[in-house]
């Protein structure tokens, strides 16, 4: 994750949507068009020492999974430090995989590359974090995306 100057990396979000051009449904209702935001702030607090486990990578769904080993040029994946745990849940996900990833699919895409076959992550609860989620035209998660783009 790339940090801005002044920024702690928990002042950044989850977005979940469908992805309409191939990536799947992330949606968290039934309602496709609806688009909502975790924001990291509001979950630091369950990352701790016991939600910290070995999870085997194929366990996890991630955006973009399905392209994986294509290789993925971009900033964000030269920068993605690998010995951060990422954060998931036993949320839905389009691949129906035991996990759904909340924070690290550049660094779960970079350990695959590496041969990594499992790792460390943050393994929250979905009950405990879904109604965390703010839909995208609620003025308080308007207010919290502007904040978070433009200072």
């Amino acid at each position: 994750m790339i940090i801005k100057a002044g920024k702690k990396w928990y002042d950044s979000h989850h977005k979940s949507k469908n992805y309409k051009h191939g990536s799947g449904n992330w949606c968290i209702t039934n309602d496709l068009s609806k688009i909502h935001y975790l924001f990291f702030e509001d979950i630091v607090h369950l990352l701790t020492e016991d939600t910290l486990k070995a999870v085997p990578l194929k366990s996890i769904g991630w955006r973009d999974k399905h392209i994986f080993p294509e290789p993925w040029v971009s900033e964000r994946y030269d920068l993605s430090d690998v010995s951060y745990p990422g954060i998931i849940t036993n949320g839905p996900n389009p691949y129906d995989n035991e996990y759904r990833m909340i924070d690290g699919r550049h660094r779960i895409h970079k350990l695959l590359t590496l041969g990594v076959k499992e790792s460390l992550f943050y393994v929250i609860d979905w009950d405990k974090i879904k109604h965390l989620f703010l839909d995208s035209s609620d003025n308080i998660c308007i207010e919290r995306l502007n904040k978070f783009h433009y200072g």
